[in-house]
């Protein structure tokens, strides 16, 4: 009988790793679906060559540039299946109808497992759990709760709209930062090329001439002449310290916190950060709780799509008050400035009139106009921010550059 190593989410949510001795996959499916568990992966246990020959097969489906199938593509996915199944065609018709016009090859291919998947005994659910990279636990467990209350055609088309929405949010604020990045590349390109190549030309000239160089002219000669010597070395300990940063933030929770904390503090875009992820938070929550999905799990659920260490640590806290009695008003009031008092106040509207996805849903419109606000003003403030930036640049180099020549004909004028 074969063995089969299986990866699968419990009802928590949590990854675990068991061993499987049964005649065929699909007992396996059953008894994960019976226990109300997820697969992840399954695949049949072999000797250390053929584990070996499955890791460089595996190498296919690496990609340099990080994951190959764009947002838009699982917007469009989601909405046009929903249409299909609300049409009446067969969910295994209607992915096989998607397959053959997906132009995105990588998609394409996940598509098609999916379909064996479903073909074996898989729910649409379960065999999309297997690529959270693509959908993310809201997706599944949102196809989950409509596979078992009906429904699935709307629900597709619900979270198709949910996540275009939060794409256009996140598009929104990258268009907002943009401006002020380039600028900032501009000037930190521009000076490097003008403290390497141009300066030490005018230091060659001063030197020949004898020229008493004032201050600010000997600081930037200093600037150029390490930059220089070191710029190597600079560059490798940047790209060093960049990646130790990036380490630390991926591997050390408490250095992920205070990085997350920092970015909510943020002159500026720290605000609009902090209004997308109460956005993406609120949506996903109302949504949950509309789809019939209890308060705990749905909190559980809607923290687990945040990507800030701060928001999930504060979610969790609520979430055990409120298992432990507290009202779900008092457990996010006691929050502090974390959640905003309108936000804070429309929980307790909805709690005490049973309408709570709908206060939600309203407290999301509110700050999806509140944050369009800000995006639409964040380029105008920064502009002049950047301008005094440069302008302080460019009149100290051309101080440092220029203010020997003044001399030098100071001394020349005296000679004759």
């Amino acid at each position: 009988m074969p063995l089969y190593d299986v990866l699968y989410l419990d009802e928590n949510g949590n990854k675990n790793k068991k061993k499987f001795d049964l005649d065929s996959k699909e007992r396996i499916y059953k008894i994960l679906k019976d226990n109300n568990q997820t697969l992840l992966k399954i695949e049949e246990s072999g000797n250390f060559f053929q584990n070996l020959i499955n890791s460089i097969k595996s190498l296919n489906n690496i990609y340099l540039f990080g994951n190959e199938v764009d947002q838009t593509t699982i917007i469009l996915f989601a909405r046009q299946l929903g249409a299909m199944l609300g049409a009446g065609i067969p969910i295994l018709d209607a992915v096989e109808t998607l397959i053959r016009d997906q132009e995105n090859p990588k998609f394409k291919e996940t598509l098609k497992i999916i379909v064996d998947d479903i073909s074996a005994g898989l729910s649409f659910s379960d065999a999309i759990a297997k690529y959270p990279k693509l959908f993310n636990n809201l997706f599944v467990n949102m196809i989950k709760s409509a596979e078992q209350a009906g429904g699935l055609s709307l629900t597709l088309i619900s979270i198709s709209e949910y996540l275009e929405k939060i794409k256009d949010i996140k598009d929104r604020v990258k268009s907002a930062t943009r401006y002020p990045l380039i600028v900032f590349a501009f000037v930190l390109l521009s000076t490097t090329g003008m403290v390497i190549f141009i300066v030490p030309r005018f230091e060659q000239i001063y030197i020949k001439l004898g020229a008493d160089l004032p201050l600010v002219t000997k600081i930037l000669m200093n600037i150029s002449k390490f930059a220089q010597t070191y710029f190597l070395l600079i560059i490798f300990f940047l790209i060093l310290i960049f990646i130790l940063i990036k380490y630390l933030i991926n591997h050390k929770e408490n250095i992920r916190f205070y990085y997350h904390k920092f970015l909510l503090k943020f002159p500026k875009l720290g605000n609009i950060y902090k209004m997308g992820l109460l956005i993406n938070f609120s949506k996903t929550f109302g949504i949950l709780i509309n789809a019939g999905i209890n308060i705990i799990q749905s909190l559980e659920l809607s923290k687990n799509i945040l990507n800030n260490v701060v928001y999930r640590k504060s979610l969790e806290r609520i979430k055990d008050k409120i298992e432990a009695g507290n009202s779900i008003y008092n457990s996010f009031l006691e929050e502090g400035e974390l959640y905003p008092k309108v936000f804070v106040q429309m929980i307790g509207t909805g709690e005490e009139t049973g309408s709570l996805d709908e206060m939600l849903i309203k407290f999301n419109e509110y700050f999806e106009n509140e944050i369009n606000k800000k995006i639409d003003t964040i380029s105008s403030s920064l502009e002049p921010v950047f301008i005094i930036l440069i302008a302080g640049i460019i009149l100290f180099i051309t101080l440092s550059i220029y203010l020997p020549v003044f001399k030098l004909g100071q001394v020349m004028k005296n000679i004759s």
